[in-house]
């Protein structure tokens, strides 16, 4: 009987540490989720919708829209969200664009922090392409990105500055 009702405890205690190690990996994986498709997203480009509103004569109102479309779902409120793209944003296509380049994600690294909060390192490695060339480059991007529990970005630091003065050389 004793041995029985060991077994049966041991089998509860797995089950119980499974489900929680497989609950806290979905959530990495949802928080990883969100913070690629944001990356992705701002490093890939710029793409012709985003040329052709940065040739309109009244494109301010056209930018913002297509920015909210692009990234408000992944931030967890309207302030976070106007704080990324004020910083970064489409931003990060204009001197891209200017220069005739196109930017692709090539690799992208997540580190947990495990700290208190939901923070996240990451290292992005960025193709940058002159338009008509076949020669590319690659420059490593780093940040950092905390999310809140519901897997939404709060906040967004990107070291941007090397990739920026790659392109416009």
């Amino acid at each position: 009987m004793y041995v029985k009702k060991t077994i049966i405890f041991s089998m509860i205690v797995a089950l119980i540490l499974l489900t929680v190690g497989c609950s806290s990996d979905e959530a990495n994986d949802e928080n990883i989720q969100t913070i690629e498709a944001v990356l992705k997203t701002n490093f890939t480009g710029p793409d012709e919708e985003f040329k052709k509103i940065m040739e309109k004569e009244n494109w301010v109102e056209d930018l913002r829209q297509y920015e909210e479309n692009l990234y408000s779902d992944y931030f967890a409120n309207d302030s976070f969200y106007l704080s990324y793209v004020s910083r970064y944003g489409s931003g990060l296509w204009y001197e891209p664009m200017q220069n005739n380049y196109q930017l692709k994600v090539n690799n992208i690294e997540f580190e947990n922090t495990h700290s208190e909060e939901i923070i996240y390192n990451f290292t992005v490695d960025v193709e940058y392409q002159k338009e008509g060339s076949e020669l590319s480059e690659v420059e490593t991007v780093t940040g950092q990105a905390n999310l809140n529990n519901e897997y939404k970005v709060e906040n967004v630091v990107i070291e941007v500055n090397d990739l920026i003065r790659a392109i416009s050389e």
